[in-house]
């Protein structure tokens, strides 16, 4: 565990209050709601096709769209909470300084890709409504609605990138 984290399912420090810490929190509620929506949806779509029903004929295409969103949505609220993914084996060998150091340039990086991502998700939702694009499968719908979750999840992120570079770290006494 580096200078900037905090045992696991807290949030890696929580000087930008309680506002934050809610939507942090709503974007980890909407994961988890679009989850257990997935599975029911996936459930009743087995069940009625072993009845001989094809009720849900849109479900997998759904399915496919609450994926996008879930995983977009609780991307922000696990980084948050420090619960993603992190080899450190190597890093926790090092001096504490080095740690807070590799820490920051993992974060200024995760700012910089996250915030590219939202950049281009935005300005291809721009250039999908201005040409009037659609998607045409078993739903029709504009085609800029696609970019929304990933837009808005990878500007969360770079927020929190963000937070995480500018806040100091729990051990320091923030």
């Amino acid at each position: 565990m580096s200078a900037a984290t905090t045992p696991e399912g807290m949030p890696s420090n929580t000087t930008w209050g309680r506002p934050y810490a809610l939507l942090m929190n709503a974007c980890g509620a909407v994961a988890a709601l679009t989850f257990g929506l997935m599975s029911l949806l996936v459930c009743a779509d087995v069940v009625l096709r072993n009845l001989g029903y094809d009720a849900l004929s849109t479900s997998v295409e759904v399915t496919e769209y609450m994926m996008i969103i879930a995983t977009f949505m609780a991307a922000p609220w696990v980084l948050y909470l420090g619960g993603h993914i992190r080899i450190d084996v190597l890093v926790n060998n090092l001096p504490a300084p080095v740690q807070r150091i590799l820490d920051q340039v993992s974060n200024l990086l995760g700012l910089v890709v996250c915030g590219v991502l939202a950049w281009q998700c935005a300005a291809v939702a721009v250039d999908a409504h201005e040409q009037g694009a659609m998607v045409f499968k078993a739903l029709v719908f504009p085609e800029w609605w696609l970019n929304l979750p990933l837009m808005i999840g990878a500007g969360l992120l770079t927020l929190e990138f963000l937070r995480r570079l500018v806040s100091r770290p729990v051990e320091q006494g923030a």
